[in-house]
């Protein structure tokens, strides 16, 4: 291919880039600013109006309630802090096509997966629950704020995880040590339920990591990282669920799981089909490779991302289904949130490894490659398709109940 060939590619790629980013930016500014108007009950519905009225009152757990108190100090508040959840959602997605353009090495790509990630949902169908969104789970939202926020971050602490992981036994240095502990303390400082699901799962591979020989010294560094966001967590507990709030926390099985449907059985497997399916291609493969480098103990794990993305989704879902919060935040169901940042990890991790047994000849023959990628595709198109079409609803000003 000629350098002047090159080119025009890489033109046209930029191109549609921002074009597409762009339209999204807008559409999310103008849906995000009208939430931000408290309308009528379910029209634009959204955490949004909450969130701003509880940072101006003066309480607030989370850093977006710093960010809308200077906000609100200038002209055209509302318009800003739209534009600033928008450039958030635009955010979350390039943090995802940063980490995802190191896996698969091709920019079309990349942004395809990266895209996608911001838009898929359930595998919905009516006859199994009426909604859309409510009753399914899916990292795909647009109502609540902190979310929105900490997704951005949060997708940055788990590839830089990833890209840390695969090398700290032989290379970890300070400046790894600073960058990963601030980011993860700013992730927790948004919205906690990031970190409820990443360092148990966090915890576990490090102690897979002793048995795979990597020095003492290297892994316990790595764990303290997480001391900064103790410290936040321990405020943050305070906070919600202080002695004079009310609230606590505890276990209650399936009871905020039951909240919402009466059919979790089906609506959480829909929720995550197309990984599951992924999963069923790969889980041999994966599990032939790790225990091979397990018995070999030489700190090396070639499905580390993919297994820690099913670690992390587990525990989510453990959590969700365990916990429940007491107090007049019983019926909100905030152990969710934790639980769809891992479906979207789960999503992206599963996309690229889709793509990659398409084009790995070892991975099966043609004939059966063709068929993974037919199903596999028309799941996923429909995940994505689910999406679309919610998020153009809920442009319009549907309640997101759908």
């Amino acid at each position: 291919m000629s350098s002047e060939t090159k080119k025009k590619g890489s033109f046209a790629f930029v191109a549609v880039e921002t074009v597409v980013l762009g339209v999204y930016a807008i559409l999310c500014e103008y849906m995000y600013y009208m939430q931000t108007l408290k309308l009528e009950a379910g029209l634009y519905e959204s955490d949004l109006p909450y969130h701003i009225e509880m940072a101006l009152d003066g309480w607030g757990y989370s850093l977006t309630a710093i960010v809308y108190r200077l906000l609100s100090m200038l002209p055209a508040s509302n318009h800003l802090i739209a534009i600033f959840l928008s450039l958030c959602t635009i955010a979350a997605i390039l943090v995802t096509q940063k980490w995802v353009s190191l896996c698969v090495q091709n920019k079309w790509i990349s942004f395809g997966i990266a895209l996608s990630s911001g838009f898929v949902m359930a595998f919905f169908i009516r006859a199994v629950q009426y909604s859309r969104y409510f009753g399914y789970q899916c990292g795909s939202i647009w109502h609540n704020s902190t979310y929105i926020v900490m997704k951005v971050f949060a997708a940055a602490t788990f590839f830089l995880y990833c890209l840390i992981a695969k090398r700290y036994g032989k290379k970890f240095t300070w400046k790894d040590w600073i960058f990963f502990a601030v980011l993860l303390a700013v992730t927790t400082a948004t919205k906690t339920s990031f970190v409820l699901a990443f360092a148990p799962a966090a915890l576990l591979m490090l102690g897979l990591d002793l048995y795979l020989k990597i020095p003492v010294k290297k892994v316990l560094l790595v764990a303290t990282t997480v001391v900064p966001t103790i410290a936040i967590v321990l405020l943050q507990q305070t906070v919600l669920f202080g002695d004079d709030t009310g609230n606590g926390i505890t276990i209650d099985f399936a009871y905020s799981v039951y909240l919402t449907t009466g059919r979790p059985y089906l609506t959480m497997p829909l929720s995550v089909l197309f990984p599951l399916v992924v999963l069923g291609f790969n889980a041999w493969p994966v599990l032939k490779k790790t225990l091979a480098e397990l018995k070999e103990r030489k700190g090396e794990l070639t499905h580390r991302d993919y297994i820690f993305s099913w670690l992390m989704w587990f525990v989510g879902f453990a959590e969700y289904v365990l916990l429940r919060e007491t107090g007049n935040r019983a019926k909100d169901g905030n152990f969710s949130w934790g639980y769809d940042f891992c479906i979207f990890i789960l999503f992206v991790v599963s996309m690229v490894y889709f793509v990659k047994n398409l084009k790995d000849e070892t991975f099966a023959n043609k004939t059966v490659r063709i068929g993974y990628g037919v199903f596999a595709g028309a799941i996923l198109l429909y995940h994505f398709v689910c999406g679309v079409y919610f998020f153009a609803m809920i442009l319009q000003g549907y309640t997101y109940f759908l």
